[in-house]
């Protein structure tokens, strides 16, 4: 019940402080402005919009760099040298994590496959089969679930059923952890710990979770801004809102020349394993 409180408290503060800030924002901008009358809808609307914008904002510097340094989350490691890797979320899937399997195995690439604890319930015969062709996988909770709204028994037991159903279906412990939409709380810092699994997010996103993501634009993305140190986030399942239901056709049509073009750079594509040999930056800021 403190720890509910603590949180609710937090976020009134952001949401409080972002409007705040956003109203006398836009007041200075109507005292400046060249014409004579600005009417109360402009100055309210505007206040709405930019304290969505300020809250975005915030929730991205979240997500990509954090807040303090934090070094027992990994989102990118510029000691790895030119090695970057290859992360896959939300699955597996029935109809698209096999024809990521055959991309991979054709290209000899071995990546890392955060799972949803529900969906290795649904398709153990995949999970299984991801081990088996020499990837890694790790925890992405069990029902994909918003970690800074659940309540403590119910995030741990999140985390320990799908350590659970990963061994019972894939016959491996997952080493790796990572938080849905990159949002984590001091709560499963902990728990990862006393699991024994890095938290793990990422420094680069391939985007093709956007609903107007193509082959093209997954593609530039990810090969004109990958760099030695990324870690790539890429989804093989799930949809913008959990569940399952959004294509991953784009990720598929890209994975084939996303590798090629990795590689024309002179980065090698490696294995979560050997990326996290090399030893951490001395600060590292976390990222969701």
């Amino acid at each position: 019940m403190i720890d509910l409180f603590i949180r609710g408290m937090i976020m009134l503060i952001f949401v409080s402080g972002s409007i705040v800030i956003s109203y006398f924002t836009t007041r200075l901008i109507a005292y400046l402005a060249p014409f004579a009358a600005i009417s109360e809808f402009f100055l309210w609307s505007g206040t709405v919009v930019l304290s969505a914008l300020l809250l975005m904002g915030a929730a991205y510097s979240y997500v990509y760099h954090g807040f303090g340094a934090q070094a027992d989350i990994v989102r990118r490691r510029p000691s790895a040298g030119n090695k970057v890797v290859l992360t896959f979320d939300d699955g597996p899937s029935e109809v698209y994590t096999q024809e990521i399997l055959k991309i991979l195995a054709a290209k000899r690439v071995r990546a890392t496959f955060f799972l949803v604890g529900s969906q290795v319930d649904k398709y153990p015969e995949i999970a299984q089969q991801i081990v088996e062709e020499g990837h890694e996988v790790g925890n992405h909770t069990y029902g994909h679930i918003t970690v800074p709204n659940s309540p403590p028994s119910r995030l741990a037991a999140q985390i320990m059923r799908t350590n659970l159903v990963i061994f019972q279906n894939a016959g491996t412990y997952p080493l790796y952890l990572r938080p849905p939409r990159g949002l984590y709380d001091m709560r499963m810092r902990r728990i990862a710990k006393l699991l024994g699994q890095e938290l793990v997010l990422w420094s680069l996103s391939s985007q093709d979770w956007h609903p107007r993501a193509t082959k093209d634009s997954v593609i530039r993305r990810v090969v004109e801004r990958a760099s030695g140190g990324d870690i790539i986030l890429f989804h093989d399942s799930g949809s913008l809102l959990g569940g399952d239901g959004a294509t991953r056709r784009p990720t598929i049509d890209a994975l084939g020349p996303i590798i090629d073009g990795l590689r024309a750079k002179g980065l090698e594509i490696s294995s979560m394993e050997e990326f996290m040999v090399y030893p951490p930056e001395v600060t590292r800021r976390a990222s969701g």
